[in-house]
């Protein structure tokens, strides 16, 4: 159990780390092109620009996540294939679990660490896709903002 402990610690920092980095990058690469969209486009498409790419860019690194999550599993001899251990941590990440495939006993525990990984990444990015909006639509036009 020791080592499945050592492992999904090492392995959630490193998602946790990856996952804020991504923000940041994300972040950088909204200011950079929100400029453009304000010379070039109506505000409101301008602004709903943006939620999509920071939306998009979200779902790109929980996707990077849990594909390093089910390349471990495949490395550990847990699936067979990458298909089936991609579903698992998908539905292990997103705190679905449906149980129809599950980790031998050797590596159930590596499991929960994903489950509780993926928890709070949701919510971090839920966090950042609310601050965004409330941003966004504070730095629209008062005549355009939606009505609260």
């Amino acid at each position: 159990m020791y080592t499945q402990v050592v492992l999904g610690t090492a392995v959630t920092v490193a998602t946790v780390v990856f996952h804020i980095a991504g923000l940041v990058v994300l972040i950088m690469v909204l200011n950079r092109i929100a400029p453009s969209f304000e010379k070039r486009l109506h505000p409101r498409v301008g602004t709903s620009l943006l939620i999509i790419i920071a939306v998009l860019g979200t779902i790109l690194v929980h996707t990077i996540e849990v594909w390093a999550w089910a390349v471990l599993y495949v490395y550990l001899g847990e699936f067979t294939d990458v298909a089936t251990a991609l579903y698992f941590s998908v539905s292990t990440a997103t705190t679905v679990g449906y149980g129809d495939i599950i980790l031998t006993p050797a590596w159930q525990v590596l499991g929960t660490f994903e489950s509780m990984s993926g928890l709070i990444l949701f919510g971090a990015s839920t966090a950042f896709l609310f601050g965004l909006v409330r941003h966004l639509f504070e730095q629209l036009p008062r005549p355009l903002r939606p009505k609260s």
